[in-house]
């Protein structure tokens, strides 16, 4: 098999002068409260979703910080699993 031939099936293959130019480069994501615009610091914020009992209409979703989370209405839900043992 000649080179040029494997150059068409394997179009990767590079010669010996040849370098790639792709560089990585890496990505970031940042995360804003949708209700203050402040930046949320990563693992400190919250998801609020809201689904309506009429399953048509969809539902939605914010990103909140801590802070706005913390004063957003509505009770604490009971986690689920069984409760840990009391510590002697």
């Amino acid at each position: 098999m000649s080179f040029l031939h494997l150059r068409a099936v394997f179009p990767s293959v590079l010669t010996l002068g040849e370098t790639k130019r792709r560089r990585n480069v890496a990505r970031k994501t940042i995360l804003v409260c949708d209700k203050c615009s402040r930046e949320v610091p990563e693992a400190r914020g919250a998801v609020m979703r809201m689904n309506y009992t009429d399953a048509r209409r969809g539902s939605k979703q914010a990103d909140l910080c801590d802070d706005c989370a913390a004063g957003m209405p509505g009770q604490p839900v009971a986690r689920r699993g069984r409760r840990p043992k009391a510590v002697a």
